[in-house]
């Protein structure tokens, strides 16, 4: 049979399309990068151990202003997981630090005394928040930014006034990491009750100071009797007695690294499509939960793109009175992070009024190898 050249070539031209398009590959999915800023300090580097060994993490940075960072940085690297671990040193290279990555979390910054005051605790953190804050802003708005530092009731609301500022705010993307309190609810119940911690799943609403949320027992799944009062008051007591073995006995802390390492953890998981997944968290309120507080502790259904829906637990009159008492104090605490940005005068009154008797009601919100990078 006889091909005429130009036949041969339309043939052979068909050939090659087809078999270019058959070989054709789609790139494998990304590998979700966290960012742990602080990361020399205490909490900084059992929270980056924990995450080193964390499968979902394809790549991790620690940043710190301290250059001890790079050798925790080359210790971690000896752990036999696929994690990469990078580690940025100073201020000049947080840009590099933070984009791209999916999460970046600032914790460390804890209360050094059981005496020292809120305004002290703010100050003492809020410039590195800030700064964070305004990278992230400008390098990476689309990235979820995790506080985890003291005191969220008035860095969270800092943080996305900083957002509104440069016009780049989704209120979807911003937390307060409060897991610590939901952990310590949980276990101190299943001591009291009997139950094992790890079915036992208490709400926490309000914020997370501890003159500022309330453990929900009366929400408490499974359900059990109890006395609520009694286990609030031992959940509120252990708070102050774990920070004076911090503060004034110099025990090392570990159970703050976990809390966080957990939240984190179900935030990966929805990165990678899963579904169902929800936390407590200290985050911005919409509609008429936001009228009640515009920032508060509440149930957050998570998403891929952060907070899906955001839900505030029943609560029994005992514990609406302790809400409403306690919501008077973090709106202080709100306004004065938010004034750190506007320029507003700052206040915080120590004096609260006797709360009103007023039952909360419950909404429903719904939302649309080690490298080392050095600044010398």
């Amino acid at each position: 049979m006889n091909f005429s050249a130009k036949t041969l070539f339309k043939k052979s031209l068909s050939v090659t399309k087809f078999t270019i398009r058959k070989c054709s590959t789609v790139p494998p999915p990304k590998e979700p990068v966290v960012t742990v800023l602080n990361a020399a300090s205490e909490v900084g580097q059992r929270l980056a151990f924990l995450l080193k060994q964390n499968f979902y993490i394809g790549e991790l940075r620690l940043y710190d202003k301290n250059k001890s960072i790079c050798n925790i940085a080359e210790d971690l690297s000896h752990i036999d997981t696929k994690t990469k671990i990078r580690s940025f040193v100073g201020v000049n290279v947080l840009r590099q630090a933070v984009t791209g990555a999916d999460i970046v979390v600032t914790v460390g910054g804890d209360q050094v005394s059981t005496k020292e005051t809120f305004e002290e605790i703010f100050n003492r953190n809020v410039n590195d928040v800030r700064i964070t804050a305004l990278h992230l802003t400008e390098f990476n708005p689309k990235g979820i930014f995790c506080v985890a530092r003291p005191p969220v009731e008035a860095l969270v609301p800092l943080v996305s006034e900083e957002f509104k500022k440069a016009g780049v705010y989704d209120w979807k993307k911003i937390f307060g990491v409060t897991t610590i309190a939901s952990m310590r609810s949980n276990s101190i119940i299943a001591a009291k009750t009997k139950h094992k911690p790890l079915n036992m799943v208490c709400p926490i609403a309000g914020g997370l100071s501890n003159e500022c949320f309330v453990p929900v027992v009366s929400q408490v799944r499974p359900q059990i009797a109890v006395n609520g009062r009694d286990i609030r008051q031992q959940i509120l007591n252990s708070e102050h007695d774990i920070l004076k073995l911090y503060c004034e006995e110099k025990v090392v802390c570990l159970t703050p690294a976990l809390a966080i390492s957990r939240f984190i953890n179900t935030l990966l998981k929805t990165l990678k499509g899963q579904t169902n997944c929800a936390e407590c968290a200290f985050v911005r309120q919409m509609g008429h939960i936001g009228n009640f507080l515009p920032y508060m502790t509440s149930i957050v259904r998570l998403s891929r793109h952060g907070i899906l829906s955001s839900h505030m637990p029943n609560v029994d009159g005992e514990e609406s009175v302790l809400l409403q008492q306690m919501a008077i104090r973090i709106k202080q605490y709100i306004k004065y992070g938010e004034s750190f940005v506007t320029g507003e005068p700052q206040t915080v009154k120590e004096k609260l009024p006797k709360p009103k008797d007023i039952h909360i009601k419950t909404y429903a919100q719904k939302s649309p190898t080690t490298e080392t990078v050095n600044a010398s």
